[in-house]
């Protein structure tokens, strides 16, 4: 094969590849609404981004492998109500409300039928630690269960 027939295919290539690395970055989070402002749907509602004052928000991918993103938690970006935060699974746009807390330099959010049966923590190096604590004791600490490398959005 000629050189000028392999530099055609070699922009081709690379081309097609650019071409789907600007079209998923414009794609942008997931939303429950195909227009508009970004939705998500928490325990059965949706809220707007718009309605909330936006989303301030982390997505979290596997620590070791990466992937596709497995949880994303954040907080509402009106602060009329400043512990309310949000849990998002499997990378959709349904989840949880959830209680959410600045604790030191962490951030941090409680879930759970008891209001504090699961937990998630975003460590200022961009680390996701899982907690549930659903089979220890009261009083009892445990190791996060699940870890993840985090991206605030």
């Amino acid at each position: 094969m000629s050189n000028m027939k392999k530099i055609i295919i070699c922009t081709f290539i690379l081309l097609i590849l650019f071409s789907c690395k600007t079209l998923s970055n414009q794609l942008g989070p997931p939303s429950a609404s195909p227009s508009g402002p970004r939705t998500i749907i928490l325990n059965g509602n949706k809220i707007s981004k718009d309605k909330v004052g936006g989303f301030v928000s982390w997505y979290c991918k596997d620590y070791v492998y990466g992937g596709k993103v497995l949880v994303e938690v954040g907080y509402f970006g009106d602060f009329s109500q400043p512990n309310l935060g949000f849990i998002l699974y499997d990378g959709g746009f349904s989840g949880e409300k959830s209680h959410y807390a600045r604790q030191g330099l962490n951030h941090r959010w409680n879930w759970g039928p008891n209001g504090s049966d699961y937990a998630f923590i975003v460590k200022p190096d961009a680390t996701g630690l899982y907690y549930d604590f659903t089979t220890v004791p009261n009083g009892e600490s445990t190791k996060a269960m699940q870890v993840y490398k985090c991206f605030q959005r």
